[in-house]
């Protein structure tokens, strides 16, 4: 029922969403882009319902993310991990359950203070760490030896002059680059997190390897490696992925 009223009634972003799976999938046709929308506003609700739900959402790591994180651990190093507005993306902050290392995220402050305050003290009560977007470089390498583990939620659109262009979804889209310059200056080793639904309530994180060593790759690299990695995602399952966000322009 969410579903329907945010997509048939309120039409939320509607044209917004189905331009961009009308760009994304350029081979389908009307009535198969239909699905993949009707299919995208259901999943909005689950995830809405989700965070909202007085039962809390039960986060498993696999075991290849289990293996990282310890990994991590032994090795007292920084870790960057990029990520989209992929399934329930905010389940990133349950990560502080899994390991002692300190883990933090970016973030934008809301203008209204007492939503700010509300998610604020949502995304930080399992304990990660929120750094407002305009301050993180900063922070983030004045603590450079701290081990950490750090999230950037990346496929915003950052701007023509902003960001590193690549081939995404069957065009030139432009990617958000802060996160591989960090990781590039601090020497951080990279990786792309996923996010796959499982039953009700219950999602399972797995984290894929882009580098070790940061410093060693080419400009660009990193974030076409995160790119293509979403872009598997994404068409293993469109519906997942936040549509109605205005990615192309």
């Amino acid at each position: 029922m969410l579903g329907y009223f945010i997509g048939k009634i309120c039409k939320y972003r509607l044209s917004v969403c189905v331009q961009n799976l009308a760009r994304a999938f350029p081979h389908l046709s009307y009535q198969e882009i239909n699905i993949h929308r009707h299919n995208f506003y259901q999943n909005l609700a689950r995830i809405i319902w989700e965070n909202f739900h007085p039962r809390p959402v039960k986060l498993h790591l696999s075991e290849s993310a289990l293996e990282t994180i310890n990994r991590l651990q032994k090795q007292r190093s920084q870790a960057i991990l990029l990520l989209g507005h992929y399934g329930n993306w905010e389940l990133i902050t349950k990560i502080p359950q899994f390991t002692n290392m300190p883990t933090q995220a970016l973030y934008k402050p809301l203008k209204n203070r007492f939503l700010n305050y509300l998610s604020y003290k949502k995304r930080t009560k399992h304990g990660m760490r929120l750094l407002p977007a305009q301050h993180a470089l900063r922070i983030l390498l004045r603590e450079k030896q701290t081990p950490s583990i750090t999230f950037f939620i990346a496929d915003q659109f950052p701007g023509h002059d902003n960001g590193i262009a690549v081939e995404f979804l069957q065009q030139t889209t432009f990617m958000f680059s802060g996160a591989e310059k960090l990781a590039r200056q601090l020497n951080t080793s990279v990786g792309y997190v996923s996010l796959q639904p499982l039953n009700k309530l219950e999602w399972e994180l797995d984290i894929i390897p882009i580098c070790d060593h940061a410093a060693a790759t080419s400009e660009g690299l990193i974030t076409k490696q995160f790119a293509s990695m979403l872009e598997k995602s994404i068409q293993k399952d469109p519906s997942w992925w936040l549509w109605t966000h205005r990615r192309w322009k």
